[in-house]
């Protein structure tokens, strides 16, 4: 699978980028429409109904939808769909040259991969987000005096917004200070050892709280067991890995911590129904 950068270790460019969604889709709709990752973060404005397609799944979308996209999550535009809006690319670099704290605080609250991928925009924040790209998308065609001071503090202002609307939309508190900021890192700290079999009990111990803590808030947030959870983050990292065509069964389930590759293939058929090898075929 391909997986795309931006601006990649040169740092005389702002590593944030704006773009009306609609002609950069048609530029790039090759490589568009295929599954792809990036480096990047990736917010979508979709002002239209349609479909977009994130980790192996089609979602159906009203008008003025955001997706939320995380570095290394799935993707790809549907071309039957009108993918008229915005597209706002950025690296974390482009806010922790501003603030370590603040990309902290918008990775737990906005892009924690947690419940659905996108918020939907009522009326009046659908115009609070358009103001704020509008005089966003024009200081970075002008690039007056301090025009990069200016966009980056424009674009916190609207991460505050979405991060308000996410937390309107959810039934419990997102503070990066609440016990949910525990159960991100604990899905963090599963994607950073998919490659191991650790237990309950090791990722508790790095967390610094009880597994029987850390399996409450675990289905308060997710409505997973924390086994369920690991589980099914080592299926997604299985699918990711597996849409490179170039790697075998036997890398994948090494690489997944698995002794023996039958046994992978085994777990994998018995959660997705479907041998890996016939996964990777039907990506074709």
């Amino acid at each position: 699978m391909k997986k795309y950068d931006l601006h990649k270790d040169d740092f005389t460019k702002l590593h944030f980028e704006l773009k009306a969604l609609a002609p950069y889709f048609q530029r790039n709709k090759e490589k568009a429409s295929k599954p792809h990752r990036h480096s990047f973060f990736q917010i979508l404005w979709f002002k239209n109904s349609g479909n977009h397609y994130i980790d192996y799944e089609v979602v159906k979308h009203p008008a003025n939808t955001l997706f939320l996209i995380n570095r290394n999550q799935v993707h790809y535009f549907c071309p039957d769909s009108n993918n008229e809006g915005y597209l706002f690319h950025f690296n974390d670099s482009f806010i922790s040259n501003l603030s370590l704290e603040l990309l902290s605080r918008f990775t737990i609250s906005i892009f924690n991969e947690i419940g659905d991928p996108h918020i939907f925009l009522g009326e009046t924040d659908t115009k609070i987000i358009e103001s704020i790209s509008c005089d966003l998308l024009q200081e970075l065609e002008e690039e007056k005096a301090n025009y990069q001071q200016i966009a980056i503090h424009q674009f916190i202002s609207l991460l505050y917004h979405i991060e308000r609307i996410k937390k309107n939309s959810l039934s419990f508190n997102v503070d990066t200070n609440s016990d949910f900021s525990k159960v991100v890192k604990f899905k963090q700290l599963i994607i950073e050892n998919v490659d191991q079999n650790l237990g309950i009990q090791d990722y508790s111990d790095r967390l610094g709280i009880s597994s029987k803590h850390l399996t409450k808030l675990t289905k308060q947030y997710t409505s997973l067991t924390p086994a369920n959870l690991i589980k099914e983050l080592k299926i997604l990292e299985a699918k990711r890995m597996l849409s490179s065509q170039n790697i075998s069964i036997k890398e994948v389930a090494y690489s997944l911590g698995f002794d023996q590759p039958t046994y992978f293939t085994k777990f994998f058929k018995k959660e997705v129904s479907v041998t890996p090898k016939q996964f990777q075929k039907g990506l074709l």
